[in-house]
């Protein structure tokens, strides 16, 4: 009997090794191409893997809950803008040189957070464009005043002329740099400015005016697109494969509408590979940088672009994607030369929270567009003081 209780306790100390020894993975990109990606490392590797997809709406909030409960994943595939929460999630700080693949600078340099790499780059892009419908439309309007031009023949065929994600913060910025402004610049927040109360203004009276689909979410406007209720959309590289399976080769890609002839600045950014609560630094470290070199490296990186149309950050691969990109994807790659880098520091944490809470006001008549912009900077201060107070209070 002994003998038996001492074998099964082996067994089970066998499989609670064996579990603790498992990879865990979140990841908030291409659920079934990246999941099949995953699954690859893990076959050919014979490292156990565990991946689990999550929209990127609650990532943060799964992730802070997850450190308090400490059940964090060994790694995190997410927007590069994340690693913003180091100082709460514990991520691991990044050595370039750790990763022997051709990555360009600019890449690398997406993936700091108050001077320092906290994430591995896997794909770069993340930046809005203007989806169109080529049956509805000959010629992409170039400024907003053509698409208001557009509308009244769109309106005669029962059309819309554009939905998307219109409070979403995200897509208000291009807006924001058109007319001069950013949020971060030089780690000083700097949202109460003409720049943010002409933007905002500017960006309210395309609603006034009726332009945008009323009241639409970002599922809404790629329904809308896709469906053809509406002839143009606002969106990200991440959905050209989607909208390419819905419409053909009757899907557009162009700039985003220049505002008083101010040309629209969209965000680059990367999506990432990072380790939460110091994961790198702890006895995993050797799975998971083979797992961050097998996602960077040549033959993996044009497999992203193959089943994902995801812009590689390899070199290589990305020269091949370049040269071999045709249609929606060949424009798609040129657009990304016309951005400008999504600051990923701490403090945008708060500023999206600010932006987001004084765009509303403004919106609905409550706040004029200064008033607008010095409200969004007070908002976006005193959580900024909140949070240091909160780091540098001891515990009980």
């Amino acid at each position: 009997m002994a003998r038996c209780f001492f074998a099964i306790a082996v067994l089970l100390s066998a499989a609670v090794t064996r579990a603790d020894d498992d990879l865990t993975i979140i990841y908030t990109y291409a659920k079934d191409s990246l999941g099949a990606i995953l699954t690859e490392f893990s076959k050919g590797e014979s490292i156990p893997l565990k991946a689990e997809f999550k929209e990127q709406n609650e990532l943060k909030s799964s992730i802070m809950g997850m450190m308090e409960q400490g059940t964090t994943p060994d790694a995190i595939i997410m927007p590069a803008d994340h690693t913003g929460l180091h100082s709460f999630i514990r991520y691991s700080e990044i050595n370039p040189a750790d990763f022997p693949a051709r990555v360009p600078p600019r890449v690398w340099a997406s993936t700091y957070s108050d001077g320092k790499s906290y994430g591995v780059p896997l794909i770069q892009g993340n930046h809005l464009m203007l989806f169109y419908n080529k049956k509805l439309v000959a010629e992409p309007a170039a400024d907003w005043e053509a698409m208001f031009a557009q509308r009244p023949a769109l309106m005669a065929k029962g059309v819309a002329s554009i939905a998307w994600s219109f409070d979403e913060m995200y897509w208000f910025l291009p807006f924001l740099g058109a007319y001069g402004g950013w949020p971060l610049n030089d780690g000083k927040v700097q949202l109460n400015t003409p720049e943010m109360a002409a933007a905002l203004d500017f960006y309210k009276q395309l609603r006034s005016r009726e332009l945008p689909y009323p009241g639409c979410s970002y599922q809404c406007a790629v329904d809308l697109f896709k469906t053809g209720a509406v002839a143009y959309t606002i969106n990200g590289d991440w959905i050209g494969k989607a909208f390419y399976e819905a419409l053909g080769d009757d899907l557009g890609v162009s700039a985003i509408p220049a505002a008083e002839g101010r040309h629209m600045v969209p965000t680059f950014s990367s999506y990432v590979l990072s380790f939460p609560n110091q994961s790198l630094n702890g006895p995993k470290r050797a799975r998971l940088l083979k797992l961050a070199n097998y996602l960077q490296s040549t033959a993996v990186q044009k497999q992203f672009w193959l089943a994902m149309g995801a812009i590689p950050v390899e070199q290589a691969a990305f020269e091949q994607a370049q040269q071999n990109a045709r249609g929606y994807l060949k424009k798609t790659i040129e657009l990304m030369a016309n951005t400008k880098p999504l600051p990923a520091d701490k403090e945008m944490t708060f500023i999206w929270d600010a932006m987001g809470k004084g765009f509303l006001r403004h919106r609905e008549g409550a706040l004029n567009g200064p008033a607008a912009a010095k409200y969004m900077q007070q908002l976006a201060e005193r959580h900024i003081r909140n949070a240091q107070r909160m780091m540098t209070t001891p515990g009980p």
